[in-house]
Parts: structure tokens; sequence; C-alpha cells
């Protein structure tokens, strides 16, 4: 599915909270600390989901700073690969989001229940998008009572 959203952040700070959530979750489960330059296609690191109970793989598709992120996630259950694609717009920054869930992507849904399932995923993307902006806000916010 793809969603595509202009949220009030600019392209330096998404990108610095990605990078930053990424080498902060690679640390916390494999206790390797790695730096910006590592972020690139054809990074990989295993973690342990302790509500699945499951090890998730996490592998990095392909990165460019400031213009886009692709990641596959991994566990038993599931396939998932996300992609982000960034593009300034008037001191905001538009995302196009990509998710594609395998196991969501392969049922077999009547129109009704099809339509009504679309409209669950999206929301969650939104979420997700939303959720994200929202943290960079709070930081910014932090930062500049910090400066005054």
């Amino acid at each position: 599915m793809k969603l595509t959203r202009v949220l009030n952040i600019t392209e330096k700070e998404f990108y610095d909270f990605l990078e930053r959530d990424l080498l902060d979750d690679i640390y916390k489960h494999t206790n390797k600390r790695l730096g910006v330059r590592d972020i690139k296609g054809g990074l990989k690191y295993r973690k342990y989901d302790e509500k699945s109970l499951t090890h998730i793989d996490i592998s990095i598709l392909d990165y460019k700073r400031g213009s886009f992120y692709k990641a596959e996630i991994k566990s038993i259950y599931d396939i998932i690969r996300i992609s982000y694609e960034t593009e300034e717009v008037d001191n905001k920054l538009k995302i196009i989001f990509n998710q594609h869930i395998e196991s969501f992507e392969s049922k077999k849904h009547n129109k009704f229940m099809k339509f009504f399932s679309e409209g669950v995923y999206l929301g969650r993307m939104t979420d997700t998008l939303y959720d994200i902006q929202n943290k960079i806000i709070k930081e910014r916010e932090n930062l500049a009572e910090l400066s005054s």
C-alpha cells in the first residue's frame, strides 16, 4: 500500500531521526555501535521481539539520505517491506510511504472486507508517519528550551 503525506518537519530532522532510531535499535539488540556511514544497502541485524517471542531479521535494502530508505523485516509470521521516499516542499517534507505486508496481500477478502482492511491498514500507516512527526517536533521543542 502506498500513502503520501506532507509533514511539518524538515528533511534533515526526518533523516536524523531515522538514522538515530535505527542505530539505537541496532545497539540495543546487538550491542554493536555503528555509525551513520554504516547505514546502507546490505546492512542486516537480528533482534528478539518480546511480544511475539521470536527473532526478527531486519535488512536495509537501500538508503540514500535525503531521498529514500528501504528495508525488509522478516519474522516467522510475516515479511514486511517498507520504504520512505522524501522530497522537501515549502519547508515541509513530503513522504511517500510504501508498505507491503506479505500476509495481508496474500489473503483473499471479499470486496467489503478488503475495503475495510485497507482502511485500517492505511490508518496505521498514517499513524506511523504522524508519530514520527510528533517525536521530531517534541525533540525540536526540547532543544529550543535548552538553548533559551
